[in-house]
C-alpha cells in the first residue's frame, strides 16, 4: 500500500498551515476529509496515518453536531486497525474521549488563547526537549486516558500532550498554526465575534506568532518526521511478516 495520509478538518478554506506544508515539502500523498459536510468517514485502513485538527465545537456536542459520534467511531477504527493518529486540540479531545476520558472546562473557567508556554513533563523530554511558546485556542481540556503518558503541561491545563503508543498522539496546543493560517482564523473571528478581541490584541497575537514561528516549525518538523518514520517502519515490518 502506498504511503498516504488523511487530514481531517472541521472547517474548510485554511490549508496553508504547517502540517499541510510539511506534507507538501516531504512529498507525502494525502487526502482531505471534512466531517461537517456530512459525508461518511473513509476506511482508515487505506492510510498510514490520520491527522485530526481542531475546531470550534466541543467533543461533547453530539446533540448539536451529527458528525461527532461518527468521528468518535472513526477514531476507534483507527486505533483498532493500528493506523497512526495525531490529534490536535479538538482532535486530541476526540481521541481522549474515544479512549474513555472526560473532556471538560477548566474548574476556574480559565482559557488559553494566544501564544502560551508549554513545558515537558518528566516523561516528555524526547517529545518536547525544552519549553515552547505555541498557539492555543481552547476553553476545555482532556483527562489523561487510561494507559496514556502525559508528555507536556502548562500552568493552566496540566495535560497538554499525551502518547498512547509510538503511533498515537494527541496535543492540546496548535503547532500547525503559522502566521498565514492565523490570519484566516483572525478574519473569521472578526466576523463571527467582532468584540472578542481589539485590533491591538489581534496584532499582538500575530506578532507573537511570527516571533515563535521558527521554533514551532522546527519542533513540528521533528515530530512529524519521527511520527511518519515510525509508522512507515511499523507498516513495512508488518507487510514483510505477512510474506514470511
Amino acid at each position: 500500500m502506498k504511503e498516504r495520509y488523511l487530514l481531517v478538518k472541521h472547517s474548510e478554506g485554511w490549508n496553508l498551515d504547517r502540517c499541510c506544508r510539511w506534507m507538501d515539502n516531504y512529498n507525502k500523498a494525502y487526502d482531505w476529509f471534512y466531517p461537517t459536510l456530512g459525508e461518511p468517514f473513509p476506511d482508515p485502513s487505506q492510510y498510514y496515518g490520520v491527522i485530526v485538527f481542531g475546531g470550534a465545537p466541543s467533543a461533547n456536542d453530539e446533540s448539536e453536531f451529527p458528525w461527532v459520534v461518527p468521528e468518535l467511531d472513526f477514531i476507534k477504527q483507527c486505533l483498532h486497525q493500528q493506523v497512526g493518529f495525531f490529534g490536535i486540540c479538538l482532535g486530541a479531545q476526540m481521541l481522549a474521549r474515544a479512549l474513555g476520558a472526560t473532556i471538560s472546562a477548566h474548574p476556574e473557567g480559565l482559557t488559553e488563547i494566544g501564544q502560551c508556554l508549554i513545558e515537558p513533563t518528566e516523561a516528555g523530554g524526547d517529545f518536547l526537549p525544552e519549553p515552547m511558546r505555541v498557539m492555543q485556542w481552547h476553553r476545555e481540556g482532556f483527562e489523561l486516558p487510561a494507559g496514556a503518558v502525559n508528555l507536556a503541561r502548562s500552568d493552566v491545563f496540566e495535560h497538554q500532550a499525551f502518547q498512547l503508543n509510538d503511533r498515537v498522539y494527541g496535543v492540546q496546543f496548535h503547532p500547525e498554526v503559522n502566521p498565514e493560517s492565523l490570519a484566516i482564523w483572525q478574519e473569521r473571528n472578526r466576523q463571527l465575534s467582532p468584540d472578542q478581541f481589539t485590533d491591538a490584541q489581534r496584532a499582538t497575537m500575530m506578532a507573537e506568532t511570527r516571533a515563535n514561528d521558527e521554533s514551532v516549525s522546527r519542533w513540528l518538523d521533528g515530530f512529524l518526521n519521527h511520527w511518519t518514520t515510525t509508522i512507515k517502519a511499523s507498516r513495512d515490518e508488518s507487510a514483510a511478516s505477512n510474506y514470511e
